[in-house]
């Protein structure tokens, strides 16, 4: 179901909700947009299930072992951790909840799409990673818990970057900082567009969707896209993925009394630790 945030922007928008299947078209004849791991699948649909045991997640998750790892691993996050550290798959569902498992579920599969052998898509997961964190913690301060949608959109708002990347390598290359003009001219399609439609496409909540989608031009009532924008900023401030000097970049206004420093040393501070539970 839509939220009132959600369908403001479709309305403001020429991109509804079948314009956006008319996206998803089209970027699909672009760029091979990557599947939703087929256990990942099982386990979310499962997840959804008010009758379903934790014993029957366990058994469909543990049938991909890599997945099944950094499922346990991610759930020893503060985002996520509610007690003890996580020991087992069991340990780790139980701990963090159904709800939870469906976005560490979705973490652990964008996570799986950049390549460890890969520079370049280490470079824009590093972004990815500190942008999330960022996102985070600017919800924490507005009063949300982690790691929710807000985490989930950060880790995935350039996604649409890592799968022009896989696509033709050495245009992306070519490609500036943030040029959505050159992408188009190139690829036909915008990584924000291509984003967006792999968020659709793997059953992302309209959000995040829509926040993907904006989050370069963030309208003033976009609150989730808003801070995506923002948190995107943090990520080039601490050095993650960011070209531009930060120095150069206009001022943005934050939606808590922390300053945009303190958020970003908050972010500096915790990132090896979050990298080394996503790896």
């Amino acid at each position: 179901m839509h939220s009132a945030e959600t369908q403001a922007a479709a309305d403001r928008s020429p991109t509804s909700r079948s314009a956006l299947r008319d996206l998803f078209n089209r970027v699909s004849e672009s760029c091979d947009l990557p599947p939703l791991p087929a256990v990942a699948v099982r386990a979310i649909a499962l997840a959804r299930d008010p009758n379903v045991g934790s014993d029957q997640l366990v058994h469909v998750v543990s049938t991909d072992a890599a997945l099944a790892a950094r499922v346990v691993s991610i759930a020893r996050s503060v985002r996520y951790m509610r007690r003890e550290p996580p020991r087992s798959l069991d340990s780790a569902i139980q701990t963090v909840g159904f709800q939870a498992l469906r976005r560490i579920l979705i973490a652990a599969s964008a996570r799986a799409a950049y390549r460890a052998d890969d520079t370049v898509a280490q470079t824009l997961w590093e972004h990815a990673l500190a942008t999330a964190l960022a996102a985070d913690e600017l919800a924490r301060l507005a009063g949300e818990p982690r790691g929710g949608n807000s985490f989930i959109a950060g880790l995935m708002h350039d996604i649409g970057k890592l799968v022009l990347h896989l696509s033709d390598s050495k245009n992306f290359a070519a490609l500036d900082h943030d040029d959505e003009e050159r992408e188009q001219e190139i690829f036909g399609v915008t990584h924000n567009q291509v984003g967006a439609c792999l968020a659709e496409h793997w059953g992302l909540e309209d959000d995040v969707v829509w926040a993907i989608l904006s989050h370069h031009r963030a309208p003033a009532e976009a609150k989730l896209a808003l801070r995506i924008e923002i948190a995107d900023r943090v990520a080039c401030q601490i050095g993650y993925g960011c070209t531009l000097d930060p120095e150069t970049l206009p001022p943005m206004a934050l939606d808590t009394d922390a300053s945009l420093d303190e958020v970003a040393g908050n972010v500096a501070r915790s990132f090896e630790s979050e990298r080394t539970l996503f790896s």
